[in-house]
């Protein structure tokens, strides 16, 4: 009996590591308000922070070992983050726990024009490149955003129509492998106050509560209501619910997805 337990209490933390280990999407949500607050995205070794809006990224995180990027990436605590930090630029942080050498943006010309003259571009072996004032960058509003960090390349969305329409040019397109996508602007996304908001990152999906004409989601409109295979209710325009004044307030959040955590 006791051998038996062992082997299912092995092949239960097996079949649970190897469940996390595919997960490399985190999304930090405020379960009342029903809005996401952040993103965190896993390569290896390295965790990116986005920003509540998802537009940018807000905070790097470097640890020397792939089993450390993972405690904190299922657990983004203080505790378990790097202990040293240095500002890159306009307020992005690399954190790492020690570093011998820092190198920076010097004074020429196109580093000028990018506005990132002094700005951190090398941490010991870890490389950083910001995006110069090239091209179509300055309206896109990417000058001087980060273009990579160690070879993975961070993208943004293109200055197209429906990205301007959409409120979502200048925002997160890819870091290497991993898609960001946002809601068009149209009658239901602007009727549900979600144009401009995740659609979807590597196929997890984001859906968000309609405007429907009974107004049964008085109160959560626009709020996440369903992230990958994950389901965020709140509490419906039924009387009894009006009464006790709870319309709109988060309920319950249920089901699983492998490929994301939700915090």
């Amino acid at each position: 009996m006791k051998n038996l337990k062992y082997y299912l209490l092995s092949a239960l933390l097996l079949f649970s590591i190897t469940n996390l280990i595919s997960q490399d999407i985190g999304i930090e949500l405020d379960r009342n308000e029903g809005i996401i607050e952040g993103v965190f995205i896993k390569k290896d070794n390295i965790v990116f922070e986005l920003d509540s809006s998802n537009s940018n990224i807000k905070n790097i995180y470097i640890f020397s070992y792939d089993s450390l990027s993972e405690r904190f990436f299922y657990d983004p605590i203080y505790e378990f983050r790097p202990r040293r930090w240095l500002e890159l630029h306009s307020g992005v942080r690399l954190y790492i726990n020690s570093y011998s050498s820092v190198d920076y943006a010097k004074n020429y010309s196109d580093n000028s024009f990018a506005g990132i003259v002094g700005s951190v571009t090398k941490v010991d072996d870890v490389e950083i490149e910001y995006h110069k004032r090239i091209g179509n960058n300055r309206i896109i509003g990417i000058v001087g955003k980060i273009k990579s960090v160690n070879d993975i390349p961070i993208s943004y969305h293109k200055n197209y129509s429906e990205n301007q329409r959409g409120g979502y040019m200048g925002k997160i397109s890819s870091i290497d492998d991993i898609n960001f996508d946002f809601h068009n602007k149209h009658t239901y996304s602007d009727l549900g106050n979600y144009t401009g908001k995740l659609k979807e990152i590597n196929g997890v999906k984001f859906e968000y509560n309609q405007n429907y004409s009974g107004n049964i989601n008085k109160g959560s409109v626009g709020k996440i209501s369903k992230i990958g295979n994950i389901k965020i209710e709140y509490f419906k325009n039924y009387s009894s619910n009006s009464a006790s004044g709870i319309v709109g307030k988060f309920k319950s959040i249920t089901g699983a997805d492998k490929r994301v955590i939700i915090y």
